[in-house]
């Protein structure tokens, strides 16, 4: 289910709004989007190749995360470091827009899509849920992209699974890479090699979060997790405050690596709470079988959302192994974003 919106905001009050404090895409003030403007990309890490237990339990009962299974990646990868930010995206947005990649009633700052290909709305810009609204919007008088003032290292929200995709295909174009998605159909190119920016697996996501121990939180180990076990969750929400932002204690999400202390033994943020995340993944339980390099591109109509968000709600959860939070991919939320992975890796469609 989408959003409500709220009818007493259009889009002409939220710009006004919003442009009194708004700022270019690009570096130090930079408008972005010209010639010579210096973007801004995406941090990464590198995760080294191995081995891990994926899920947890048998599958059945109260924690439907299994059955567990051996993944094997077989080769390092590159994972960014924090959420995709304001920032990172509003900079995208005007390379393309330069380039005429971009369709959609943007100019009336309702949607950006993309004109090549299958389109579909990427960024919805005259959303207003939880009374927050995108923080990007298009300046028409500026003929640009930009980022409301002081928000520019937030994680970007009210962006679909494509609108994911597509940043990953233009800022490979950017970096002089190969675009890893076929825009007329959404199509991942599994063969690797490439090294090109794209969505992480469900796989790869989990076994960044959870290196080297298979940890359920990203910044406690298995073994002082199983010490602690009945202080931490007799009061889990005070507990977690201080490592992630969720359950709505802040009411929005924050800016990308806010929360030193909840970072994963990688060096990675944000990987619980903040905003959720969405990958590559369609949805489907597991088996118990060994999987090598693993991706559900064949099977399924729900992507995968991991890591949890700010905002308050039944189906939201920090557990590194957590599988079951879904979305079609046209759905948009104030605190679902995305980071981006590269991997020369050829992936193996997951068979049902």
């Amino acid at each position: 289910m989408q959003p409500k919106r709220n009818s007493m905001l259009t889009p002409l009050l939220i710009l006004l709004i919003t442009f009194i404090a708004v700022s270019g895409c690009g570096s130090d003030g930079d408008s972005g989007g010209g010639s010579g403007s210096a973007y801004h990309f995406p941090e990464m890490v590198l995760v080294p190749a191995g081995t891990f237990t994926m899920g947890l339990g048998t599958g059945e009962g109260p924690l439907p995360q299994g059955p567990e299974h051996m993944v094997t990646m077989t080769d390092d990868f590159e994972f960014g470091k924090y959420e995709v930010t304001n920032q990172e995206y509003c900079d995208m947005l005007n390379y393309a827009l330069e380039r005429d990649y971009l369709a959609g009633d943007y100019e009336d700052n309702i949607t950006v899509k993309n004109k090549q290909g299958d389109s579909q709305n990427l960024l919805i810009l005259d959303e207003y849920f939880e009374g927050i609204a995108s923080e990007i919007i298009f300046n028409a008088l500026q003929n640009h992209f930009v980022v409301e003032k002081g928000k520019e290292r937030r994680p970007v929200v009210y962006i679909t699974w494509y609108g994911a995709a597509f940043y990953a295909n233009v800022i490979s174009e950017m970096q002089g890479l190969p675009k890893s998605y076929d825009l007329s159909n959404w199509e991942l190119d599994i063969k690797g090699g490439n090294y090109s920016y794209r969505l992480p697996t469900e796989a790869e996501w989990e076994y960044a979060v959870r290196y080297d121990d298979g940890r359920w939180l990203p910044w406690i180990s298995t073994s002082e997790l199983t010490d602690r076990y009945d202080e931490i969750m007799s009061d889990f929400w005070t507990y977690a405050k201080d490592y992630a932002n969720y359950n709505d204690s802040i009411g929005h999400a924050t800016d990308i690596g806010s929360y030193e202390a909840g970072r994963s033994v990688l060096g990675i943020y944000d990987m619980s709470g903040n905003v959720s995340e969405w990958v590559q993944d369609y949805y489907a339980p597991y088996n118990n079988e060994a999987q090598t390099n693993p991706v559900n591109i064949s099977s399924g109509i729900y992507y995968q959302r991991r890591g949890g968000g700010w905002l308050k709600y039944s189906n939201n959860f920090l557990w590194t192994f957590y599988h079951t939070d879904t979305n079609y991919p046209y759905v948009y939320y104030v605190d679902l974003g995305f980071r981006v992975v590269k991997s020369k890796s050829k992936l193996n469609p997951i068979i049902f």
